[in-house]
């Protein structure tokens, strides 16, 4: 019996998540701890060293080292060029870890990690074609097409928050006008609530009483919604339809079999998904989107280690 293990690592700003599977995929070993980028990158290096150092076993032979990090990256170079959540810049993260362990290292977007994570392990196993949308701070997508990643040029694929849904709508900070993420991301739920709370006080106690003085956030909009609030209800209505509008693209370009939305904002349910069924019942084309399903994830916060564990030599 092999005692080979695969290591998986997410490192986001707050915290680094290390996974180790065996030769099927599971999950055999957890541990975590804080980032702490302010102390530098040797450190932060030093804590993802010492996490599968203490996680390996005697009898265990780590095979490979696949770690998901939000950023620019040159992922054959193993640096990762640029990442404001750890103000890193041309890190030569792999060539680190592979000088520690002496086994190949592979980079990967987060995104991309979580959506290979959910397509390989989790809610698209089973299919080719399979979307990740992650619904949170913005908006983004990770894209598996006939069994393969798609990372495009400089792995920079998947940039869903950025279509146009409106094309008079305001300017985005990418450049682009009337991007997707100004309508239905997280951040936009809570800046469209709290601009209708301005416009419309007498409509707004209910929603600003969850807030409690503090400033809105798309929970909160949620919560009223889930009572009836009409404000929040119009307002994840209006981010449902442009969502939707979205998916209609995903659905048009990509033809996947299964779309499945994650991000803290895609926990809202009815109120949001609904309207968003609508436009794509009304915007799609009959054929391509009845045959898509829409799920939630299964893997959780561990997708992205998942997926950059599985996806090393791939």
């Amino acid at each position: 019996m092999s005692n080979k293990v695969y290591a998986g690592i997410d490192l986001g700003g707050t915290k680094i998540l290390a996974l180790l599977l065996d030769e099927q995929g599971d999950v055999v070993c957890r541990s975590e701890t804080a980032t702490q980028p302010h102390e530098g990158p040797e450190a932060v290096i030093g804590r993802m060293v010492g996490l599968i150092r203490d996680s390996l076993t005697s009898e265990q032979e780590l095979a490979s080292i696949g770690v998901a990090t939000a950023g620019t990256l040159n992922a054959k170079e193993g640096i990762v060029a640029y990442a404001a959540n750890l103000g890193w810049n041309d890190i030569p993260l792999g060539k680190r870890l592979e000088e520690q362990f002496g086994v190949p290292v592979s980079l990967e977007n987060d995104a991309n990690a979580a959506a290979y994570g959910e397509w390989a392990a989790g809610a698209g196993k089973g299919t080719q074609n399979c979307v990740y949308v992650t619904v949170s701070t913005g908006i983004g997508a990770g894209i598996v097409s006939s069994g393969r990643l798609i990372r495009g040029r400089d792995n920079s694929a998947g940039e869903l928050g950025h279509i146009t849904v409106d094309m008079n709508g305001p300017r985005c900070t990418c450049g682009n006008a009337g991007c997707l993420e100004l309508y239905a991301s997280g951040t936009a739920i809570a800046r469209n609530a709290g601009k209708l709370a301005a416009e419309y006080p007498e409509k707004a106690a209910a929603l600003l009483g969850k807030a409690g003085g503090a400033a809105l956030t798309s929970r909160h909009v949620a919560e009223a919604a889930a009572e009836g609030d009409e404000l929040s209800l119009r307002v994840l209505r209006e981010a449902g339809l442009a969502l939707g509008n979205g998916m209609v693209t995903i659905i048009h370009v990509m033809n996947p079999e299964v779309v499945v939305i994650g991000g803290g904002a895609a926990n809202i349910g009815a109120a949001l998904f609904d309207p968003m069924h609508e436009a794509i019942a009304e915007r799609g084309i009959s054929s391509m989107a009845a045959g898509v399903r829409f799920v939630g994830p299964t893997l959780g916060k561990e997708a992205g280690a998942i997926g950059a564990a599985l996806l090393v030599g791939h």
